[in-house]
């Protein structure tokens, strides 16, 4: 059976665990106003709009309030009640200029989504979307997309959480039923049409994983918003029941040295390959087949980016790893392999599902319970720590150049903060639940979710 990226997936087999009461499914008002701290332009410091920080999934904020030097002195400034134990989908961070305040917006599995005032903690909305959901929320142009277990992709104003659009993947024989979208949204303008989001779908269930991977308009888009522009699912590995293979992870967006858009992700077993996508036709670039030691060995990490120039790569580079054990770069332009490390043996485990943070030329990645820090240039280690135990969450790294920092949560519901030169542990904060989800710094804040609340951070 395959185990896919435990981010999500978790939430999937949990829906027994846990029921959302006393929520409605219409817009819900907070007890505090929307703009109860408003201000004229968006405050100083970065935002954190998608999963992965931005498009390329850098994991790493330009905000320099939290370093390696003030995390020891971060503190608690507010929490609150996502009304759910299930692990979260990751955080999102947002200006809202029809509000003029920073919102931060968060999606239990039992399918509320909630934005709260980055400042205080204040619910300014909730909204249930009637379906089960571990896609992690991302913010574009004042809309919120994430997808659905029951093959919905929901676009909301990210202001008043009222309905813009919604998708519903069709129905592609022999599935009877729309696949999964586990898989969280990357979203960008690629063709001077609007915005247009790109998601994966794992199918219908284990035994087939037959999926596919979707571009669909956004809101504002001038074709309409939610509607389908195209479709991917030329997998080499077919069988009697379907296209068997699916995408777990999310996608990430770039363009590569030629000026083209690619849109780049990795897919379930059989298949555990990396695919780049012409953003803009659905044609396929270029996949690379990851190291194949068994039957279970995902591509479930996301992508993460350096965009072309960087670190010495002109075309630009791929990182990303999976559960074969292995991180690799790869040219973004041709799918050529620089270089790889081994970060462990490989397994069905889900150990392979932590995204990569690139800061620099430092590339850090979680596997298992540790944490390794790479040259992003030659794939040499540089330092590993384990902080605690198995990580599934993908790291966030803040800080300025000589003093960065990189959260990290584990199953054992600790958050740690590691310094980013030596890999010591310079925070910890301790949590009732378990950390499935990524944490967002953000215009000074560190944001997290664990055991169903909401936490923000700050230095004193």
């Amino acid at each position: 059976m395959n185990v896919p990226n435990t981010n999500r997936w978790c939430r999937y087999l949990a829906v027994a665990c846990g029921v959302l009461g006393g929520l409605l499914s219409a817009v819900m008002p907070g007890p505090a106003s929307a703009a109860a701290v408003p201000s004229a332009a968006p405050p100083a410091g970065d935002l954190w709009a998608t999963f992965g920080h931005n498009q390329a999934h850098s994991g790493t904020s330009s905000d320099t309030a939290i370093a390696a030097s003030t995390a020891p002195g971060l503190a608690k400034r507010w929490s609150a009640s996502l009304n759910s134990t299930i692990a979260q989908p990751s955080p999102a961070v947002a200006y809202s200029a029809k509000l003029s305040e920073t919102l931060v917006y968060d999606v239990t599995y039992t399918g509320v989504v909630s934005a709260f005032s980055a400042a205080t903690g204040a619910l300014v909305w909730h909204r249930s979307v009637g379906s089960n959901v571990a896609s992690s929320p991302a913010v574009y142009h004042g809309t919120v997309y994430f997808g659905t277990i029951n093959g919905t992709l929901e676009a909301l104003n990210a202001a008043t959480g009222a309905v813009r659009c919604t998708f519903t993947l069709p129905v592609i024989a022999p599935a009877t039923k729309p696949g999964r979208l586990i898989s969280s949204p990357v979203v960008g303008s690629v063709d001077g049409t609007g915005p247009t989001v790109f998601i994966g779908d794992a199918g219908t269930q284990e035994s087939s994983n037959g999926g596919h991977f979707w571009a669909i308009t956004g809101a504002g888009n001038t074709a309409g918003g939610c509607q389908r522009k195209w479709m991917y699912n030329n997998w080499p590995n077919k069988g009697a029941t379907g296209t068997l293979t699916g995408v777990w992870d999310e996608p990430a967006l770039a363009q590569n040295s030629g000026g083209a858009w690619e849109v780049v992700f990795g897919t379930s077993n059989p298949d555990q390959s990396v695919y780049a996508l012409s953003a803009v036709k659905g044609s396929r670039l270029w996949r690379f087949h990851t190291l194949n030691n068994g039957p279970d060995e995902d591509v479930g990490a996301g992508p993460t980016i350096g965009l072309p120039g960087s670190n010495g790569f002109g075309d630009g580079v791929v990182y990303i790893d999976g559960k074969d054990g292995i991180e690799y770069a790869l040219d973004l332009r041709t799918g050529k392999k620089f270089w790889s490390f081994t970060l462990g043996p490989g397994t069905g485990a889900a150990n392979g599902v932590s995204e990569a943070a690139l800061t620099g030329n430092t590339l850090v990645v979680c596997y298992a319970a540790t944490v390794f820090a790479l040259n992003a240039t030659t794939g040499a280690m540089i330092w590993k720590a384990t902080p605690g135990g198995t990580i599934h969450a993908s790291p966030a790294v803040s800080g300025p150049s000589a003093d960065r920092v990189l959260f990290v949560g584990d199953l054992n519901g600790i958050e740690y903060g590691l310094n980013m030169q030596t890999g010591a542990r310079v925070f910890a904060a301790v949590t009732s639940g378990k950390f499935e989800a990524s944490a967002a710094v953000a215009a000074g804040r560190l944001y997290f979710t664990s055991g169903g609340t909401f936490y923000a951070y700050a230095p004193s």
